[in-house]
């Protein structure tokens, strides 16, 4: 071997090392490099296992343990290395996994079909029903309708009033009054007809000549409805008596009637209370007036025709000689209407009944009724109610029928009227034996008013209806006198005696004279509102047991202060009454 193949060895040699500790080199190099790779792993961990733990309330591990850990740790191997490879008992368990959610899900949608299946058998089974009952409703509305139908068509009076028809039952059922010559009277009032009703209506009036009374008080007519009837009246029609009220009817309507009026021979009542005409349709039905000569009764009540329009009307009325009643309560018209009015009514022979109540009248409006009224035969109803004529009007109005003979309803009740207006009104009326109905209600007339009428009624009169309530009779000689006055009276149907204050003391005083009275012509008694306890309830009814023919069908003594043990004692009452006279009582409590 030379000494150049040495040098050669030995070069090669040294580049072996070289190169050796170049790939421990690089060894130490990867090795440090996954170390730090590493420890940034586990930083996170320990970061998010601190931030876990902050949540949730546990410690987070400390520095020094984490470096424990870490210094514990098994060194990595192949099989870390490769943890990335599939497992096939993890891919196994995944995969039955998978067979059972889709079982699962089958069921579901098996489920669902069932639960959407059932609920579309529900819903046709529920249309099925409401098929049927809506079936078995329209068979029994059918029946009903036809009933009216045949009430039409065979009875000479049918009340169908009430009947819940609407525009569609009424255009069915009133066909049956087509070539109808037997019913003359037909009460159709509050069945919510309205314009289309009335046009149905309209179509049968053609072909009717028998129905003369017709009642359509509480509809909706309107004014297209009440155009309808004019037109169809104003043609011809046998129709006597025709009942608007309460339709909503303004001026429009009651222009088309008033020009219906105009040419109509056969009309004699017309009733347009509760509608909604002002001056303007008031004006029309004035004019129509002029025209007229067979209406009779004009019922115009709760309207708004005021005193201007009571005016216009007066004006009219100069020109009319027909009209015999004249209702027009509650139309604002003030003294002025009222004695313009009066005043035309004056060449009114055959005037029979004024209804002026509740008009805002004083006692000039009645110094012009007492103007009207003296010397008249004629006049049977008068009602000023709910006015303030003061004992003034009173003395006036009892000056102006003292000698009235044809007087049968006299309505002064809340006017104001005291003790001495009340004596002279019962002087005025003592010996009237025509006087079926007084009513004197709301008007103070105290105990000694109540004297002077209970002897006028108790001998001398035929009432069959006297009104007294709250009039501050009291417990003493009022009610005695009114106890008096049962006692003897034979003709009182019905007695009312609301609200004076009788208390214990007053419907014991009254139960002597219901005990011992023989009038079996009363019906109605009303001793509400009187302040009467279980006492004065106990002696009314042993008042009833001892007098049990004697005993009023509707016995009315409701917002008293009677406890259950006086109820007791007036049902037993009644029951007495029931087996002795078999009569049987409505009490109200």
């Amino acid at each position: 071997m030379t000494d150049s193949d040495g040098e050669e060895d030995e070069l090669d040699l040294q580049q072996q090392q070289q190169q050796r500790q170049a790939a421990a080199t690089q060894r130490q190099a990867a090795a440090r490099a996954r170390q730090q790779e590493e420890e940034q792993v586990e930083a996170s961990a320990s970061s998010y296992t601190a931030e876990a733990a902050a949540q949730h309330g546990a410690p987070a591990a400390s520095h020094r343990e984490v470096q424990h850990r870490q210094a514990v740790a098994p060194p990595h191997s192949a099989a870390a290395a490769d943890a990335s490879e599939p497992d096939m008992g993890q891919a196994w368990k995944m995969g039955l996994g998978g067979v059972v959610a889709l079982a699962a899900f089958a069921g579901l949608g098996f489920l669902g079909h069932r639960i959407f299946k059932s609920k579309t058998v529900t819903d046709a089974v529920a249309g099925v029903q409401q098929t049927i009952q809506s079936r078995g409703l329209a068979k029994e509305a059918q029946t009903r309708l036809n009933e009216f139908m045949s009430t039409l068509r065979n009875m000479s009076t049918a009340d169908l009033s009430a009947k819940n028809l609407g525009d569609e039952g009424f255009a069915y059922v009133v066909d049956a009054l087509s070539f109808n010559d037997r019913c003359v009277a037909a009460d159709f009032s509050k069945n919510g007809i309205g314009s289309a009703g009335a046009g149905q209506l309209c179509q049968v009036l053609t072909n009717n000549e028998g129905l003369k009374t017709l009642l359509l008080d509480t509809n909706a007519l309107g004014d297209e409805g009440a155009a309808m009837l004019a037109a169809t009246l104003a043609g011809g029609s046998r129709i006597t008596n025709l009942n608007l009220s309460g339709n909503n009817i303004g001026d429009a309507g009651a222009k088309a009637l008033a020009e219906m009026l105009k040419t109509n021979t056969t009309l004699e009542v017309l009733e347009l209370n509760g509608n909604v005409i002002d001056l303007e349709g008031a004006t029309a039905l004035a004019q129509a007036l002029t025209h007229n000569t067979s209406l009779k009764t004009l019922g115009i009540s709760d309207n708004y025709v005021q005193t201007e329009g009571a005016k216009v009307l007066a004006d009219a009325l100069k020109e009319n000689s027909t009209l015999q009643e004249l209702y027009i309560k509650g139309n604002e018209l003030g003294d002025e209407g009222v004695q313009a009015l009066c005043e035309a009514l004056k060449g009114h022979k055959e005037l029979k009944a004024l209804d002026f109540g509740n008009n805002s009248m004083g006692k000039q409006g009645a110094y012009a009724l007492a103007d009207l009224l003296r010397g008249s035969t004629s006049v049977t109803d008068v009602n000023i109610n709910m006015n303030d004529v003061g004992d003034d009007g009173a003395f006036q109005l009892a000056a102006s029928i003292k000698d009235n003979r044809s007087l049968k309803l006299l309505d002064v009740g809340g006017n104001n009227i005291a003790e001495q207006g009340a004596k002279a009104l019962a002087a005025a009326l003592k010996g009237n034996e025509e006087l079926r109905s007084l009513e004197l209600s709301y008007n103070p007339i105290g105990a000694e008013g109540a004297k002077a009428f209970a002897e006028i009624i108790k001998y001398d009169m035929k009432l069959e209806v006297l009104g007294m309530g709250w009039c501050k009779v009291g417990n003493g000689d009022g009610v005695k006198a009114v106890a008096d006055m049962l006692m003897y009276n034979q003709t009182i149907r019905r007695l009312d005696l609301r609200g004076n204050g009788l208390g214990n003391d007053g419907a014991i005083w009254f139960s002597r004279g219901f005990k011992e009275h023989a009038n079996e012509a009363l019906r109605e008694l009303e001793l509400g509102y009187n302040e009467i306890k279980d006492e004065g309830a106990c002696a009314l009814a042993q008042a009833l047991k001892a007098n049990p023919d004697g005993a009023p069908k509707e016995f009315k003594i409701n917002s008293n202060y009677i406890t259950k043990f006086g109820q007791v004692a007036l049902t037993e009452a009644l029951d007495m009454v029931y087996d002795m006279a078999k009569k049987e009582i409505t009490i109200t409590f």
